[in-house]
């Protein structure tokens, strides 16, 4: 019997997930609040409500029969944990995707179990930021503990001059009231992608992250494989499968991030989620040889699924570097797109938008991601795709 797997969200960057669960045989169901969901045509059936009201999400999937339910993003994991747990489903926890979306338990939490975190401590008033400042220092860094990823209200400071425009850019993001301090980690910054099957964590892919010196701190870079050591690597991926397991997280993707300084280690944050944009449905299978939308709904439906052999291959997700301004016109993407190698490229923003204001991820301008051999073939690819664009921006004096 074909089984029906309900995704939560139905943006742009998901309609891959919808086309590979159907190619595997897998209905398909989208659950989204945006009527006009871009991803929701994709889909083999549609469901209009808000998924973060979980007793409107378990009403509607009950009456649906699913047999899983895959939360695409951070807003929708405690809504999956809940309907799991009424429906009998398999996935993620009520336990785990509250320590996967507030950043003072999950400190916490790591804390309790030994994983390797850096200083923090928890606020609510701009008061108490300035009080407590001390026992972290500078540099730090301030974010909300629940903005549900893509960057959004993070900032690092420098000096106690910046405490309050640090506390009132991330004040709009925060809907718990609650924003944490932690102390700022030298290093670099891997982003590492998991699969947990019956409590056992299986390492995807794992990329290091290129970032401007800017204070809101965008990536402007993911490269795969990352260049770590041999000892580096092994450090990295024991700490990552323990931090996502004392989370809870023994069935389901993971997207960690940490930080490496020589051999030591510092956990950023954990989301019991695939990585954002084009990560889930696209690079991982580059990179690994797995299909993770397709592993993870066998995952949640198949009590006898095995994953297959991982594999180290080379691909970048490029985002571009543009001076800030109105872009006016790209020229030179019809052609990248047809080179060997390049697994997409295209444009966050379109002309007229504001582009080069990186206050979050959702700022970038546009992208290229490609594939290699190896990272190297992978790099060199990207920086020729970046070198053959022409952007035209009115640029801001």
């Amino acid at each position: 019997m074909q089984k029906r797997i309900a995704i939560l969200g139905a943006g742009i960057y998901n309609i891959q997930v919808y086309e590979k669960l159907q190619e595997a045989g897998f209905y398909t169901i989208a659950v989204d609040g945006n009527e006009a969901a871009p991803a929701k045509d994709s889909a083999d059936e549609f469901l209009h409500l808000n998924f973060t009201d979980k007793e409107l999400l378990f009403a509607a999937l009950k009456e649906k029969s699913v047999d899983a339910i895959m939360p695409i993003n951070d807003w929708g994991t405690q809504s999956a944990a809940y309907v799991n747990a009424q429906l009998g489903l398999k996935g993620i926890t009520e336990k785990a995707a509250l320590a996967s979306t507030d950043k003072g338990l999950m400190r916490d939490t790591w804390s309790v179990d030994k994983i390797p975190n850096p200083d923090y401590f928890v606020f609510c008033t701009l008061e108490e930021l300035k009080s407590n400042i001390e026992t972290v220092g500078f540099p730090c860094v301030i974010k909300p503990t629940d903005s549900g990823g893509s960057g959004r209200g993070i900032s690092v400071l420098k000096c106690e001059d910046d405490l309050e425009w640090a506390y009132n850019f991330a004040k709009p993001f925060v809907r718990n009231n609650r924003l944490i301090c932690e102390g700022f980690v030298e290093g670099i910054e891997l982003t590492i992608e998991s699969l947990s099957i019956n409590g056992e964590v299986h390492i995807l892919a794992c990329s290091d992250k290129e970032k401007p010196n800017l204070r809101t701190r965008v990536a402007m870079s993911l490269n795969y494989p990352a260049a770590l050591s041999i000892e580096q690597k092994e450090r990295v991926y024991s700490t990552v499968k323990k931090a996502v397991l004392s989370l809870g997280i023994d069935t389901g993707m993971a997207h960690t991030e940490v930080i490496i300084n020589g051999m030591d280690i510092k956990m950023v944050e954990t989301g019991a989620r695939g990585g954002g944009g084009h990560i889930f449905h696209t690079i991982i299978e580059a990179v690994s040889g797995i299909c993770t939308p397709v592993a993870l709904a066998h995952t949640l439906t198949d009590e006898s699924f095995r994953i297959g052999q991982v594999m180290e291959r080379g691909s970048v997700y490029r985002f571009f570097t543009v001076p800030k301004g109105i872009l006016r016109e790209v020229k030179g993407m019809a052609d990248i797109s047809t080179w060997k190698g390049i697994l997409d490229i295209g444009m966050i923003k379109q002309p007229g938008q504001k582009v080069g204001d990186l206050k979050n991820s959702l700022e970038r301008a546009g992208h290229v991601i490609t594939e290699g051999v190896n990272r190297d073939a992978a790099v060199e690819l990207a920086n020729k795709a970046e070198e053959r664009l022409e952007f035209y921006i009115e640029v801001d004096l």
